[in-house]
């Protein structure tokens, strides 16, 4: 889309003074983390609210079947049937035990997938989209660009260790919270148990339970100085990884007090996995909240239109700009309206441009669109409109004064014609004598 870069306000500096804030400012103690890497972000806006070597390569584990499940609901349906192959092979690591010619639908390979968290569903998923492992692997790469992924590197869909399979923490958030808008992928993740029908070639039933023990396990985890269980009721997903190389990896989904949040916590040491990811969860849940910062329908500015009845443009949102901001300080941020290149007539609802919203930590873009309809002077509703009975004063002797303009105008080109015309007439009598 062509734009015109209109910087209409310069740089806008938003402060919220009607916040109650506390007289200290002081700043909350941040979560001591064991983990190598790992964020914490806030879920509608994607704003980092914690972050500890977030942008560093690391091994992903089987975190990495998020991505590989976003694409499986991308591309295939979920009532779609797969056979395994005869060229399957046995999987390494955690697994479903595929066997071939067995039949599965999609939506039975990403319970498996994301509740056993098995490798060759992810194996079987990866050919069917793509053909190979290869060719999936540069789908995934792709698909993280388009996400806004810049340290991502992707080999295979389960995340069996490969030197160059890596992500970062930062854009392993990102994909989650892309996975995430979707409600199937929520549900999927939410289970915390799955049965699989027998098949001809396994008579018994698969029976699996979520390998994220946030959903369920009553087993004890050291926290604030008191044993808990690790189940905590505000988590509704999403998935666990570990290898040798990449040690205990989480990514965690939460809503609490009106705010959802997503943790990711790459190379921990066994339960401190849920640890490090329930004091990131609370220390989002405890020390932020959120404020509309821009509330839809609401006019952010007018922009002159020459040559317009109205005179001028005014531009607004469709949706409403929420943010999460730290309950101890104001939240600053920074807006540049960029409109298009504008042409008459312009309708109510058209988009007219975009709002960017920034501070040190992220970046936002909004569309603006017309709260009003602007329309050409030379337009004939304008023109009925001088004419009409509640129309101004100003309108009205706009109107009078050019339609006296016309007539004499008429007048004027109405003698000339007769003046013309007897002249005509008397050079033509001359010539007769």
């Amino acid at each position: 889309m062509k734009t015109k870069l209109c910087f209409v306000y310069g740089i806008i500096t938003i402060l919220f003074f009607n916040l109650f804030i506390s007289s200290s400012f002081a700043s909350p103690i941040e979560p001591d983390i064991s983990a190598e890497a790992a964020i914490l972000i806030e879920i509608d806006s994607g704003e980092i609210l914690y972050e500890k070597n977030a942008n560093a390569p690391m091994y992903p584990a089987s975190t990495t079947k998020i991505m590989t499940a976003l694409l499986a609901l991308e591309h295939l349906n979920l009532e779609d049937k797969i056979t395994v192959p005869e060229d399957m092979g046995p999987a390494d690591g955690s697994a479903m035990y595929l066997l071939p010619g067995e039949v599965f639908t999609v939506r039975e390979l990403l319970d498996g997938l994301l509740v056993k968290s098995a490798n060759d569903a992810a194996v079987l998923l990866a050919r069917t989209i793509s053909g190979d492992i290869q060719s999936f692997a540069t789908l995934m790469n792709q698909r993280a660009k388009d996400i806004g992924c810049t340290n991502t590197s992707f080999a295979n869909p389960n995340g069996l260790h490969d030197p160059s399979h890596t992500i970062s923490a930062h854009d392993m958030a990102l994909i989650a919270r892309e996975a995430m808008k979707n409600a199937t992928f929520r549900e999927l993740v939410s289970q915390v148990n799955v049965t699989l029908d027998e098949t001809p070639q396994t008579p018994e039933k698969r029976y699996f339970r979520n390998t994220n023990r946030f959903l369920w396990s009553t087993s004890k985890i050291i926290y604030n100085n008191e044993y808990i269980p690790i189940k905590y009721e505000v988590v509704d997903g999403i998935k666990t990884g570990y290898t040798g190389e990449a040690g205990n990896c989480l990514v965690s989904s939460g809503k609490k007090n009106n705010i959802r949040v997503i943790s990711v916590v790459f190379k921990a040491s066994g339960y401190d996995v849920y640890r490090d990811s329930r004091l990131l969860l609370d220390y989002g849940f405890d020390n932020f909240e959120k404020k509309t910062l821009i509330k839809k329908d609401t006019v952010l500015g007018s922009q002159p239109i020459n040559y317009s009845s109205q005179g001028s443009l005014e531009y607004g949102t469709k949706e409403d700009f929420v943010v999460p901001y730290l309950k101890s300080s104001l939240p600053v941020y920074n807006t540049k309206i960029m409109l298009n290149d504008l042409k008459l007539p312009i309708s109510k609802g058209d988009i007219v441009g975009k709002l960017v919203i920034s501070n040190d930590k992220s970046t936002n873009e909004l569309t603006l669109f017309a709260l009003n309809n602007v329309e050409s002077i030379f337009n004939l509703n304008f023109i009925k409109q001088i004419f009409t009975y509640n129309s101004s004063s100003i309108l009205k002797y706009l109107g009078y004064s050019l339609s006296s303009l016309f007539v004499l105008f008429i007048g004027f080109r109405y003698y000339v014609y007769c003046k013309r015309k007897k002249r005509l007439k008397r050079k033509s009598y001359r010539k007769l004598y």
